[in-house]
Order: structure tokens, then sequence, then C-alpha cells
């Protein structure tokens, strides 16, 4: 079941907002939450590239995605 019944789950459509849309909003799109310590060390809220990032395992899920 979908989260949102007004956001399309297409393949296509999203490739095409995703490569459409301006830089300046693509950015807030992709972003990821950081941790309130790194936050506020250095004053940003998204990843980039090459970025290094720690994954935590859920361990409630056994096996699920």
């Amino acid at each position: 079941m979908k989260f949102n019944p007004f956001v399309t789950s297409d393949r296509s459509k999203n490739r095409k907002r995703h490569f459409n849309t301006p830089s300046h909003i693509r950015r807030k799109i992709m972003s990821s939450p950081l941790s309130k310590e790194l936050r506020q060390k250095y004053n940003v809220r998204s990843i980039r590239k090459d970025d290094e990032v720690q994954v935590p395992s859920h361990s409630s899920q056994d096996g699920h995605r």
C-alpha cells in the first residue's frame, strides 16, 4: 500500500521529475537527515557524494527489508 495516494510511484515519472527539477530544489529532495550533533557541528542537513555515513541496522525487522 502506498503511503501517499497523491504521489505517483511510476518510475519514469519520478525520473522525469528528478531530472527536470531545478538544482536548488533537487538538493532539498535528495537530502538525508543527520544526527543533531552533526547538524550543529557542521550546520548542514544533507549528505553528498563521497561522504562517509554509518547505516544503523534494524534488529526489530529480523531479515526483512
